[in-house]
């Protein structure tokens, strides 16, 4: 049973607070706002980046493509200086006649002289070589010899080589000095200078040198000055053929993206690539640049921006929460006030400072405390004034109950006295007189006790010896209590058998009292011929079900809650009063709670009505268990 006390509060769930749900909104807002901006950030710096590297490698070959074509110019000066010398030109004559003498000797010196011009202090030293237009080598000037691919047996002529054709097979008789393809040979890449010299446009030979590309670090500042750092520099053939790094070493050739000429693959290596051709000559010089270098300067920047927009979101988040709690805590005061008036501090007030919204929202709040106080406290002066009434009605009929029982036993008294003749002699209608007064006092003092247990029920004051009991005896013996109304009703009253190991846990008379109750009930309002069924089952494994069903005219599905209420009673016959002061099913169902249990009326399809008697499963055993009831009974309306 539910006793009276406390109310326990429940658990508030863990929430997060609106001034921290503010930050968090506002730094999702700007954290996802800052990853769009970086983001595009990074996307036009990659760009930019690349762009510009991009085009400052057009430009850093065109500046080596013109550069070289001044170099070409300029060596093309010399050579056509050196080719217009008699020296030479009567060398080249002569051919492979040898000259002897002091005039053979004079002449060869003389070209000697001649050509020593064409040398400059980065040549790569290899000798400067007279050849006729047969490509029969007659004259050679310096060290060392040219370093040629091997070549076969018919690329030699009797006594002296031909001249290779491995770089210089397109040289053309004109009078202007021309360059040949790169090649390599030993781990190094070569080219040739070829002069034609010419007499009234006669081929009388060529001035011809073999040079090899080196580094040269006054050119290597000047390039890298051009290009800047981290920047690859190539030189080519035009056809593609061969490859070679501004030192002088074979290299491969990249792959082009075919997508974007501005990139390819060196290896596993993206890079990006110009390339411009050096006008007059076979070759093309081309620059590359790493990707990931070209990158390092927008990733930097990106590092520095992410770092900035960290601290910034750090700052708004902070801030916005600052903000929401400024916001939030003139609310949060108003909620506080509202739990406060839900506990029961009725006095509770909150101010009305902040902004116009809050001081409103405040001063409504206010006001709904005030009006919730005024009802408060006229509520609790008319709960004490019902209580007093209701406990002024309880003493008045507790009074007035014990009052009428003295006479109405001294009336049954009399009435034994008169019936056993102690008076007289009495006469048939007497006698018959005499035991409706018997029976009116019976009946009278049944209604007296029925407002005394109510009044008793009422006040708590209901003892109950709980003990287990077992519902097929039980029920079975309630038949020779019951039987005889029913037989002079000619009614059928009808017990289903239970298990015997069936058991409630109950008081033993307050059960009987149930019991005989409905029973008295179903007989009361049964037609004659009628039926009356009455059976157990168990609910589960923690309750059983006690059901009286009978044939009457049954009850109203709108009315059957009123049937509980007390005093009241409902003609289910429609054509008569019935007696009593209907306070049998009030007084039923408050015993059944108070053994934790309840009386319920149920649907019956058939016509009648079925109550129903719900009551805990006994353990078999158990001692008897005591318990007074600290409660009122259970709440009624007022109708």
């Amino acid at each position: 049973m539910a006793s009276k006390g406390a109310t326990t509060q429940p658990a508030r769930p863990l929430r997060m607070s609106l001034a921290r749900k503010l930050s968090l909104l506002t730094g999702a807002v700007i954290a996802v706002s800052l990853l769009i901006v970086l983001g595009v950030a990074y996307e036009v710096l990659t760009h930019s980046a690349i762009s510009g590297a991009a085009d400052g490698l057009v430009r850093g070959t065109a500046q080596l493509a013109g550069l070289g074509e001044t170099g070409i110019r300029q060596t093309r000066a010399r050579y056509s200086a050196a080719a217009r010398q008699p020296a030479v030109r009567a060398v080249l004559a002569r051919g492979a006649v040898a000259a002897n003498g002091r005039e053979a000797d004079s002449v060869t010196a003389a070209a000697g002289r001649a050509l020593g011009t064409l040398s400059t202090p980065a040549d790569s030293g290899l000798p400067i070589e007279l050849w006729t237009a047969n490509g029969q080598r007659v004259a050679k000037f310096g060290e060392g010899e040219a370093v040629v691919p091997e070549v076969s047996a018919e690329q030699h002529s009797l006594g002296s080589p031909r001249i290779p054709h491995d770089g210089i097979a397109e040289v053309a008789p004109v009078d202007s000095v021309q360059l040949g393809r790169l090649y390599a040979v030993g781990g190094r890449v070569y080219f040739w200078l070829v002069q034609p010299v010419l007499e009234s446009g006669h081929l009388l030979g060529y001035i011809a040198q073999q040079r090899r590309l080196a580094a040269n670090p006054q050119a290597d500042r000047s390039v890298r000055a051009i290009a800047g750092e981290g920047v690859s520099i190539y030189y080519r053939n035009a056809d593609g053929s061969q490859w070679s790094t501004v030192g002088g070493s074979p290299s491969s050739a990249p792959r082009l993206d075919p997508t974007d000429p501005r990139r390819a693959k060196r290896g596993n290596e993206e890079v990006l690539i110009a390339e411009s051709p050096i006008a007059g000559t076979p070759l093309v010089v081309a620059m590359e640049s790493r990707v990931r270098d070209v990158l390092i300067p927008p990733r930097k920047t990106m590092r520095t921006l992410v770092t900035v927009s960290i601290f910034m979101l750090i700052t708004a988040m902070g801030a916005a929460l600052l903000i929401g709690r400024g916001v939030t805590r003139p609310i949060s005061r108003i909620a506080d006030g509202a739990e406060a008036i839900a506990r029961g501090e009725y006095d509770t007030r909150v101010p009305g400072d902040g902004e116009e919204e809050i001081a409103r929202l405040a001063e409504t709040f206010n006001r709904m405390a005030n009006e919730i106080a005024t009802s408060q406290r006229a509520l609790e002066q008319k709960t004490s004034d019902a209580q007093a009434a209701n406990r002024a009605k309880s003493d008045f009929l507790a009074t007035v109950s014990h009052e009428l029982r003295t006479p109405l036993n001294a009336i049954a008294g009399y009435t034994e006295l008169l019936e056993m003749g102690l008076r007289g002699p009495l006469t048939e209608p007497q006698r018959r007189d005499l035991a409706r007064i018997r029976a009116s006092g019976q009946h009278l003092l049944g209604l007296i006790s029925g407002v005394l247990d109510l009044n008793r029920i009422e006040r708590g004051q209901v003892s109950y010896a709980l003990t287990t009991i077992s519902v097929d005896p039980f029920l079975a013996d309630l038949d020779a209590l019951v039987s005889p109304q029913a037989t002079a009703k000619s009614l059928t009253l009808e017990y289903l058998p239970s298990a015997r190991s069936m058991t409630v846990a109950a008081d033993r008379e307050k059960l009987r009292q149930i019991m005989l109750n409905l029973l008295s009930n179903a007989i009361r309002f049964t037609p004659a011929g009628g039926r009356i069924r009455l059976w157990a089952t168990a609910v589960g494994t923690s309750k059983v079900e006690i059901a009286i069903e009978d044939t009457g005219p049954g009850i109203p599905e709108s009315r059957r809650e009123q049937v509980f209420e007390p005093f009241v009673q409902l003609d289910r016959s429609l054509t008569q009063a019935q007696e009593g002061l209907g306070l049998g099913l009030a007084i039923s169902r408050d015993l059944a709670r108070g053994m934790d249990g309840d009386l319920r009326l149920a649907g019956n399809a058939s016509g009648g009505a079925t109550f129903v008697l719900i009551l805990p499963q006994g353990q078999p055993q158990a001692p008897p268990e005591i318990t007074t009831s600290g409660e009122t009974a259970a709440v009624r309306s007022t109708l």
